[in-house]
């Protein structure tokens, strides 16, 4: 028995206007379409005043670390997504071996604040985990650079060996020969921080020979954006002669918003002269990182609380945390001014704009500002010492928001870019609150930035949901309606599509959004999420 959709316009990716037309749903695939189509026999959904779209592809997403346990993956599938890339940002839950087990796994809890994390041989492993317990959306998965280095360095901080490169390049064989679609990076992240650009670029070239991705959370995303971050990014392509991804494209920090129009030029002259690069964004001011993972070094980590308490140990990490900070998002320092002076400005700065969105223990802050909540826990110490302290005494698993971007400045200029797709950078949270971005992102595009601001039109943003995801990650049979490809789809209502989700609860379904069908089974159903496993493991091909 299939499924027709009557009544409905089809928007179908390409970028094409808009037409009204009826679909026949076979087994996985888009069967046909025209009008009148017989529906003896079959489901018939009404899509009367409503979208039908391909159903969207999440560019960047850390489901992979949660959605085992919530397989039905409601943040994403209810916000219209059918396809969801994981092992994003250097982090993954697979490839591990022992050395992953015992340095990096710390981490990545400290990371995402949570306990549960189980690590996986390959990727296939966890794969075959997945597929046996079923999952709602498909997943694409990159290899975590994060995973292979510390697999063979652990997070020593140093150069690799040509012996240990080797090594890793035959981690990065085998996944790819797997069906892995690429190699992912953080390099604001251990052990991506300490790892050499050349480094990365020999392992790339591995990725090549697969016709593979080079995705890259970049090492600056503020005032170094360009000279230190897209400009490595771009490197890396040239010398592995490799497609790449920039992550999250964003210019972080209010002295980093002017540098936006020069983002785009430099991305459209590497463009021009060959290169094959696009990007991903989420239309929030708002990033979403862990405290620990931002501020601390790997070393800290190998005996936390230790040398979060010993008072030369931090004199250290004061230092590191000053250069981390004024390299990212000041241009240019002051003369006169003294260090302690500097390291109040920056601190105050962070804590304006950053806010709690979860912790390990003192769940009473969440939702709060930095600022407050240093005072509030530890009145007597100055700000930097009282950070030190928050850090290590909630074992480094604080979640934050923080505002360092414009929307009317930067976000939109870059989201018009016809390389940009959208990618939500979201968790799937087991328990408390979360970045809006995690359930709200696609249908905040549509509701705020199509028919309020009216950025672009229906038309464009769904195929920077669809077709051009799809394109980038070589997907042939997705993101496009078209007989005998797969019928992933969703059907929302565009004069209600809105996002719920705000920084205080993120955790809130959006509006207007109808029915999901993922490889052509009803996953949502009036606006409900009905149970439905029908999710594949793509594979990279």
């Amino acid at each position: 028995m299939g499924i027709i959709i009557k009544n409905g316009v089809i928007i179908d990716g390409t970028g094409s206007p808009q037409y009204k037309s009826e679909l026949l749903i076979e087994n996985e695939e888009i069967e046909e379409i025209g009008t009148n189509l017989a529906s003896k026999g079959n489901t018939i959904i009404d899509a009367s005043n409503k979208i039908i779209a391909p159903g969207f592809i999440d560019m960047h997403s850390h489901a992979d670390l949660t959605i085992l346990q919530i397989n039905r993956a409601e943040p994403s599938i209810m916000q219209g997504v059918t396809t969801l890339v994981v092992g994003m940002c250097g982090l993954g839950l697979a490839p591990a071996n022992d050395k992953v087990r015992k340095y990096y796994a710390n981490f990545v809890t400290n990371m995402f604040g949570s306990t549960t994390l189980q690590l996986y041989d390959t990727i296939q492993d966890y794969k075959e985990i997945l597929e046996e317990k079923g999952i709602s959306p498909n997943l694409a998965f990159f290899i975590p650079h994060g995973n292979v280095r510390a697999s063979v360095l652990g997070m020593e901080d140093r150069s690799a060996t040509n012996e240990e490169l080797e090594i890793m390049k035959t981690v990065i064989r085998r996944e790819m020969e797997a069906g892995a679609f690429g190699l992912s990076t953080g390099l604001i992240y251990s052990p991506g921080i300490i790892t050499p650009t050349e480094e990365i670029i020999e392992l790339a070239k591995i990725v090549s020979e697969y016709n593979g991705i080079y995705d890259s959370h970049m090492r600056n995303e503020g005032t170094g954006v360009i000279d230190t971050g897209m400009t490595e990014l771009i490197e890396i392509a040239q010398k592995a002669k490799i497609q790449a991804q920039i992550s999250h494209w964003k210019a972080a920090g209010n002295t980093a918003w002017d540098l936006t129009s020069e983002m785009i030029k430099l991305v459209e002259k590497a463009r021009s002269e060959g290169l094959n690069i696009q990007a991903d964004i989420y239309p929030y001011e708002a990033s979403s990182t862990s405290l620990s993972g931002l501020l601390l070094k790997p070393w800290v980590y190998v005996n936390f609380k230790e040398n979060l308490t010993n008072s030369e140990v931090r004199k250290r990490i004061v230092n590191e945390i000053l250069n981390t900070l004024s390299s990212n998002y000041i241009r240019n320092i002051p003369k006169g001014i003294s260090k302690s002076e500097l390291i109040d400005g920056i601190i105050s700065y962070l804590g304006r704009n950053t806010n709690i969105i979860s912790v390990l223990h003192n769940k009473h802050i969440q939702g709060l500002k930095l600022d407050k909540v240093l005072k509030s826990l530890y009145p007597n110490e100055n700000t930097l010492d009282a950070l030190l302290d928050f850090i290590r005494d909630e074992e480094g698993s604080i979640m934050v928001s923080m505002k360092m971007m414009s929307e009317r400045k930067s976000i939109r200029s870059l989201f018009k870019q016809d390389f940009v797709s959208i990618g939500s950078d979201g968790l799937i949270p087991v328990e408390g609150n979360t970045h809006p971005r995690s359930y709200g992102t696609f249908p905040r595009i549509l509701g705020r930035y199509v028919r309020e601001k009216k950025i672009v039109s229906l038309e464009e943003a769904i195929r920077k949901m669809t077709s051009l995801p799809a394109s980038i990650l070589h997907l042939e049979d997705r993101g496009v309606i078209k007989p005998g490809f797969k019928a992933d789809l969703v059907i929302f209502d565009p004069d209600i599509i809105i996002d719920k989700a705000t920084y205080k609860n993120g955790c809130q379904y959006p509006d207007g959004i109808n029915y999901v069908i993922v490889n052509g089974r009803i996953t949502v159903e009036r606006g409900n999420h009905i149970g439905t496993l029908n999710g594949q493991i793509l594979k990279h091909k």
